[in-house]
């Protein structure tokens, strides 16, 4: 009986050291966030307003570690193998939904293998530009210059089954248009090209492209989302253009994750504070200098988004036979 006795306190007590018991004295020490990619670009710049907005809310640093290598694979495959306890978190960009359609293997189930915390939100579309030598001064202009003989118009991504080289497919296959793919290694690749006439088009995020058109260095001549954009209002959207339904969202998106059994009462807390944070006036101003249109809510916001644009990505990908470089 006392062998018994043992046996159940100590099962007892085992129970009530799990992550699970513990979540409410989550956090304790310091969280990493994951960020899949190298410092310095958009998606970077919302994942360390977030660690230090939430990290406040939490009464703990939130540490941004950038671990970029293979579209993503490596940071993300990082957290999927992290201790599922809330102190390793993914902020997933738009690749975390392509790469299950572009590489026949990856060392996580993108499904499976995460818990959703939060949708932060994403950008409402992309610019099509074209190089100033180009004739084309509308939609239509375009795509009837890629459909002469003789022709050839080519668009520039960063690399294949970029979201930019994904946004060019849809082009092609929603129009009509025959413009060609040529990979570049990066945005400031795609933009020499431009200018230089080797490429004719691009699809680009619309920070950027609002810059470049204001300048008078690039031509914009419609958007991809399905109405017009705060930051060029004058352009309008392809689905304007004679192609009605026509949507293509893209540029930033970003999502959080945590590592596959996490506790719920932790995932709570995070979206909590998550939430709490997009909710500040602060971080609504300096997300919407990046175009990017805030979501936040329950997880299951995340997760229908995920099952939308998972679909979305696998089809095109799938159509144009594309394949990792």
């Amino acid at each position: 009986m006392k062998r018994l006795l043992a046996a159940f306190l100590a099962s007892t007590a085992a129970l009530l050291a799990t992550p699970g018991a513990a979540a409410g004295d989550y956090p304790d020490r310091p969280i990493r966030l994951i960020m899949p990619f190298s410092p310095g670009g958009p998606t970077d710049m919302v994942a360390r307003v977030l660690a230090q907005h939430a990290g406040q809310r939490l009464g703990q640093t939130i540490i941004v570690e950038n671990r970029a290598g293979a579209n993503g694979i490596i940071g993300t495959g990082a957290v999927a193998s992290a201790p599922p306890d809330g102190y390793t978190l993914l902020l997933a960009p738009t690749s975390h939904t392509i790469n299950p359609s572009l590489y026949k293997k990856l060392p996580y189930d993108t499904v499976r293998d995460f818990a959703s915390v939060i949708y932060v939100g994403n950008s409402p579309g992309l610019v099509l530009v074209v190089g100033n030598q180009v004739p084309a001064q509308s939609v239509q202009e375009l795509i009837e210059l890629t459909k002469k003989p003789g022709a050839s118009v080519a668009y520039g991504s960063a690399g294949n089954g970029n979201l930019l080289h994904l946004a060019g497919e849809y082009f092609n296959r929603a129009t009509g248009a025959r413009m060609l793919h040529v990979p570049y290694k990066g945005a400031g690749a795609i933009i020499a090209g431009l200018y230089s006439g080797e490429i004719q088009a691009a699809f680009l995020g619309p920070p950027q492209a609002a810059e470049l058109i204001q300048g008078g260095k690039l031509r914009g001549l419609a958007v991809t989302s399905p109405k017009r954009i705060p930051q060029l209002p004058q352009l309008p959207a392809i689905a304007e253009s004679g192609f009605p339904g026509y949507d293509f969202d893209g540029g930033i998106q970003a999502a959080i994750y945590a590592p596959a059994g996490t506790p719920p009462a932790i995932l709570a807390k995070l979206n909590e504070a998550f939430n709490a944070v997009l909710k500040e006036p602060e971080i609504r101003d300096r997300f919407a200098t990046l175009a990017l249109d805030i979501a936040g809510g329950p997880p299951s916001v995340l997760d229908k988004q995920v099952a939308t644009r998972m679909a979305l990505y696998a089809g095109l990908v799938r159509q144009a036979g594309i394949e990792p470089e």
